[in-house]
């Protein structure tokens, strides 16, 4: 019988939790808007609460709402009159942080100049984004609030609490009593003098293990689950901070559909509400979205049909979302981007990415931001049921920047009609004629509907491309050494120099349109060498972080010669190094002979984080020192970060900017070409001059140079002398041997100017050097002398106790009550000499063992 009961609870479980009112996101801008906060318990979106005005007398019943939770994030902004906000969410106990403001923040209040509190009494937890409460002049109780405690992964969650009231004029917890002593409640953290900040104490934190850390654990010793908020186990949690499925905490839903941002159900828990349950996405909705068309199935029961059909326009980023997860377009795609400030092209790709099929045409004009189609990576056909002038089914027109059409080794077919391309200048006429056998009705490509002369004219085409070989030569932590293969003697009349595009790329896969964007809001970085040498360091990378990059040759064009090289998409991985200090460190003591210590991850890593060093010493304060701060609150480092080399160059200011138009000016190098011969001159032009020979006759003209002598002798001959012996066999020897003689000269040049360009070329890897920490010395105790003579350093060995690289908490315990403590805190990155950051430093002092027995009521 109890475990019919149980089943039968769960199959009810469903409807019980959905019994709670949700509503989405509230915009509360006047007093009249707070009639939307009845009957809503759970809002999935987010709550607005900015520029309001409330009168002196207003009825704070009228301001009372029943949230609970909040999927999204909080905003308190500019709002006058608003004393605190425990009127408005009594009851408010979780913000989830799904979606977040800025998409860094869960919880803002700023600049709201009558604000005396915070008074979120309820609140537990804060699971994901920022906290940021700032510029609220009269703003007391923030201080005393533990944010770690309410943070869900305090390693990633950060907090800015500035420019509020000053804690020296505010009240204390616990306040005054009547007779000016403590309240007998006091406490150290608190909303208010009233009110103390609620707190779920795990079973015990006394004999755990050191990975629990403050989540404590329970009675057999297992560590406490911080996915849930009000208990220790994941079993029967009455608040999980991600998701709920069966009464039970669980990290992300599998094979279920998500309610609300935060239960997870079955298909049939779904329908029992009387709700869709949505295949794209997994999600239970109660009515189908804009793309969606409701539709019943066999068995009567409503679903949501994926439907995409008519005619799109995209002109930016916001047109895209009635696109979103669409396979099959039943219509027609036109796409014209007039931001070209907006970084849309990562956009396209995510949502366009998964159409295989336009029934309609594809239309694609006046959009510069474009330099190919490769965001449609998996489109197969074009059918053409609709057509441009009942003509043309792919349409591409006026697109300046535009230099590839579709991924690589992808032909889409195009059923029914023609295509068009015109004004696309750095379009090759080339890659648009690859496009005739795509075509099913159109028997040839007209010169009429794709122009040679409008296509491709900016850029070099056809054979004049070629391939060029890169190779990474030396790599460092920051800095990278590539050397191009040599350009041959006939093409470097028209070299400039290298262009090198460089980015990020963890996954890998990266091809070379991915992400560009023609006006420079791309992910690619960009650095010219405007030097015809073939190597090149490119330098300011981020430590340990794989990288794709290709090379292309900067030339200028000229009618007779035409050339230009590109290499392959290739990829490199910088090495490790020392990562900067820990982010932020706070602490407190709760107890007289303990400090426990928390720290964010160094915001550069530069490696994998292998293990923490905490250390602490005794801390001897001078009088004034002590009595005038107050070491008790966190302190962190200020100075923590100094020593960070931050590599952060973004890609729309890499490359040559409008400044460096002399890298590309042709009349400027041809200037700085002919200026030396100028004022140098050849040696050869100061020898004496040959004195030609007359040439009398055919004969004479085929015998070949004689010496001065022979010309004198023979001009005192007669002529019929001279015509008596054999000649032509004589002349014809001569002639093969000044040509023989010839060819070598011709080769012996050739290879003098082969080797004089490989010079120019190559000037030696001793111009581009790139640095490498010295090796670790073989005597640990080894002289500095010794260091400098042999080139190494010595490893240090940090001090301190070790914690996981994975831990983010320390307790320091067996420590003398009442005493100042100074504690750092190192990281630290396994394979690198030294590896370890600078240490983040904060001062503490334990509390006294009667302040101990007080807190415990003794």
């Amino acid at each position: 019988m109890g475990h019919i009961l149980w089943l039968l609870l769960l199959l009810l479980w469903p409807v019980a939790a959905r019994s709670e009112s949700t509503c989405g996101s509230l915009e509360l801008r006047q007093l009249a808007d707070f009639h939307k906060l009845r009957n809503c318990s759970i809002v999935v979106g987010h709550v607005r609460i900015a520029h309001l005005q409330l009168p002196s007398d207003v009825n704070l019943a009228q301001l009372r709402s029943e949230i609970t939770e909040i999927s999204d994030y909080l905003m308190i902004y500019r709002c006058s009159g608003l004393l605190t906000l425990e009127s408005i969410f009594p009851k408010l106990r979780l913000i989830r942080g799904r979606k977040q403001l800025f998409d860094q923040y869960a919880l803002t209040v700023y600049e709201n100049r009558n604000l005396r509190e915070l008074g979120l009494l309820a609140l537990l937890r804060i699971q994901d984004g920022y906290i940021r409460i700032e510029s609220n002049p009269m703003l007391c109780f923030v201080q005393t609030v533990d944010w770690i405690y309410l943070l869900g992964n305090p390693a990633t969650q950060h907090f800015s609490i500035k420019h509020n009231k000053s804690p020296n004029h505010c009240p204390v917890c616990g306040g005054l009593s009547a007779d000016y002593s403590y309240r007998s409640n006091f406490t150290r953290h608190c909303w208010n003098t009233k009110a103390a900040q609620l707190r779920f104490e795990p079973p015990r934190t006394k004999d755990c293990p050191e990975k629990c850390g403050r989540n404590g654990c329970d009675a057999a010793g297992k560590c406490c689950e911080p996915s849930c908020i009000t208990g220790c186990s994941i079993e029967n949690c009455s608040l999980c901070g991600n998701y709920q499925r069966n009464g039970r905490c669980v990290e992300q839903c599998i094979a279920s559909y998500e309610l609300d941002k935060r239960l997870c159900i079955s298909d049939r828990e779904c329908r029992q509400l009387k709700l869709i349950p949505l295949t794209r996405g997994y999600r239970c909705v109660d009515h189908c979205p804009d793309n969606h068309k409701p539709v019943n199935d066999t068995h009567g029961l409503l679903q949501c049909q994926l439907e995409c059909r008519g005619v799109f326009h995209v002109k930016r980023q916001a047109d895209l979302e009635p696109l979103q997860d669409c396979v099959t377009l039943n219509g027609s795609l036109i796409i014209e981007l007039v931001n070209i400030k907006e970084k849309i092209v990562s956009a396209l790709e995510q949502t366009l990415g998964s159409i295989k099929e336009i029934t309609g045409y594809l239309k694609v004009l006046h959009s510069a931001q474009l330099m190919s189609l490769t965001f449609l990576k998996n489109l197969d056909t074009i059918r053409g049921d609709q057509l441009i002038e009942n003509k043309y089914a792919l349409f591409v027109v006026n697109n300046y920047y535009m230099e590839h059409i579709w991924p690589a080794n992808r032909q889409v077919a195009i059923q029914r009609g023609g295509i068009c391309f015109h004004l696309n200048p750095r379009l090759c006429y080339e890659k648009i004629l690859k496009l005739q056998p795509s075509l099913k009705s159109v028997r040839k490509i007209s010169i009429a509907d794709v122009s040679p002369n409008s296509n491709g004219e900016r850029v070099i085409c056809g054979d004049a491309v070629r391939t060029l070989d890169a190779q990474v030569e030396d790599i460092n932590s920051t800095a990278v050494r590539i050397a191009v293969d040599f350009m041959k003697c006939e093409d470097m009349e028209t070299l400039i120099g290298y262009s090198y595009h460089y980015m990020e790329a963890p996954q890998g896969n990266i091809t070379m349109y991915d992400g560009r964007h023609g006006c420079g809001h791309d992910d690619w970085l960009m650095d010219v060498s405007p030097s015809r040498n073939r190597r090149h360091v490119i330098s300011n990378l981020k430590p340990y972080t794989r990288y794709a990059y290709f090379v292309k040759t900067l030339t200028r064009t000229d009618y007779h010669m035409q050339v230009d090289a590109y290499s392959k998409i290739l990829y490199f991985h910088t090495l490790a190094s020392k990562p900067s200090p820990v982010s932020r460190l706070h602490g407190s003591s709760e107890h007289s002979t303990q400090i426990m210590v928390y720290w964010w991850p160094p915001r550069r890593p530069n490696g994998v984080i292998s293990k923490y060093f905490v250390s602490f010493e005794l801390h001897n304060l001078t009088k004034p020192e002590a009595s005038n701060k107050n070491y008790s609150t966190f302190k962190a480092c200020n100075s923590c970060d100094l020593d960070c080399v931050c590599n952060d160059l973004v890609a729309y200011d890499s490359g040559p900017q409008p400044e460096d138009e002399s890298y590309y000016n042709k009349e400027q190098i041809t200037y700085e070409d002919a200026l030396p011969n100028l004022i140098y001159v050849s040696r050869k032009m100061k020898m004496k001059k040959e004195k030609f020979n007359k040439v009398k006759d055919f004969e004479d003209l085929i015998a070949g140079p004689k010496p001065v002598a022979a010309v004198e002798s023979t001009s005192t001959i007669a002529p019929e002398t001279a015509l008596a012996d054999n000649s032509s066999l004589a002349s014809a020897s001569n002639f093969s041997a000044i040509a023989e003689e010839a060819s070598k000269n011709y080769e012996l040049y050739r290879q003098f100017m082969e080797e004089r360009m490989r010079q120019v070329q190559d000037t030696g890897i001793a111009d581009f050097l790139i640095s490498h920490p010295l090796p670790k010395c073989n005597d640990a105790n080894a002289s500095v002398s010794y260091q400098l003579e042999q080139k190494c350093i010595i490893a240090e060995e940090p001090k301190g106790a070790s914690v996981p690289g994975t831990q983010n908490s320390y307790k320091l315990t067996n420590l003398q009550p009442d005493q100042y403590y100074r504690i750092s805190v190192r990281a630290c990155v396994d394979g690198v000499i030294n590896g370890c950051s600078n240490p983040a430093e904060m001062i503490l002092k334990t509390i006294s063992v009667q302040v101990e027995q007080f807190m415990n009521g003794q």
